[in-house]
């Protein structure tokens, strides 16, 4: 009988200690899950919504461009942009956290503020700041893997050469006016990534007026002239300025170096077209190294 007794217990004690170590392994060597996004996400710029693509982050609603959209998000609702922001639709897709463009927070910040809704800006206002934003959102979607591979495929290398041609930058605007813009500009740094020389423009600060006596006393062997929002009427503005001092004047007019760009290629931010944008501009560098 006790010996009975004496079997029982040990099965019972076997029993225990496997059922608690089937519990700690449980806890302690539980395998991972997939990371679920849970957030509602709004994307209100093209740059932001194809890294959200390649990243493969669930978006609710995009922004309103005539630019071609991610398959993906093709049938998402479109919540305008920061020169006409479609507040409707935006507050209709009850997004939980809203990301912009660092240089339009102004546009969106009260509202949303109002609207208890989160806003996260994003800087792309240069290449390194766009790697840096890519790591981000991979690290906050638990899409690390995506994120380190989007940004191996961005890798740009520096061009070294003896001689550094000349580059003016100007962004025109709606209405005729422009403005030059220096190395620290997304533009400028692809043209020195290049083996360029940004002149022209105020090292102080990314966009200024043109100084017509500094541009001619640099006298550029390369003019990139960026059409940031309607280009047909920017361009044609930008023909009627090049005939006059002190742009008629230039070598680059001379040497038909005069090169007009716009989106989604170019853009006075950066984005994932950042690899077309460096070689064109490479190519024209060296036509007058």
């Amino acid at each position: 009988m006790a010996d009975k007794r004496t079997k029982l217990w040990l099965i019972a004690s076997l029993f225990i200690i496997l059922l608690g170590g089937g519990i700690l392994y449980s806890f302690w060597y539980r395998p991972s899950q997939p990371h679920r996004q849970t957030t509602r996400v709004i994307a209100t710029t093209t740059a932001i919504t194809a890294i959200m693509a390649k990243l493969d982050v669930k978006l609710v609603a995009v922004p309103t461009t005539t630019q071609t959209l991610p398959q993906q998000y093709r049938k998402l609702p479109r919540v305008g942009n920061h020169v006409s922001i479609n507040w409707q639709n935006l507050l209709a897709a009850k997004p939980d956290v809203v990301y912009v463009d660092s240089e339009l927070a102004d546009e969106y910040q009260a509202k949303l503020k109002e609207q208890k809704i989160t806003m996260k800006a994003l800087d792309l206002q240069t290449y390194p700041q766009m790697l840096k934003t890519i790591k981000y959102l991979g690290e906050k979607y638990g899409k690390q893997t995506a994120a380190k591979k989007l940004i191996a495929q961005l890798q740009i290398k520096t061009v070294h050469r003896k001689k550094h041609p000349r580059v003016l930058i100007l962004m025109g605007m709606p209405g005729g006016s422009f403005l030059a813009m220096n190395n620290k500009s997304y533009l400028g740094e692809l043209v020195e990534k290049a083996g360029g020389k940004v002149v022209g423009a105020d090292p102080h600060s990314l966009y200024t007026s043109p100084n017509s006596e500094k541009i001619a006393q640099a006298n550029p062997q390369i003019v990139i002239r960026l059409a940031h929002a309607m280009p047909t009427e920017v361009e044609a503005a930008f023909k009627i300025a090049f005939q006059a001092d002190p742009y008629n004047q230039l070598i680059a007019v001379k040497n038909h170096h005069v090169y007009d760009v716009k989106a989604p290629v170019f853009s006075p931010t950066a984005n994932l077209q950042v690899n077309k944008a460096y070689s064109q501009i490479k190519e024209w560098v060296n036509q007058v190294e």
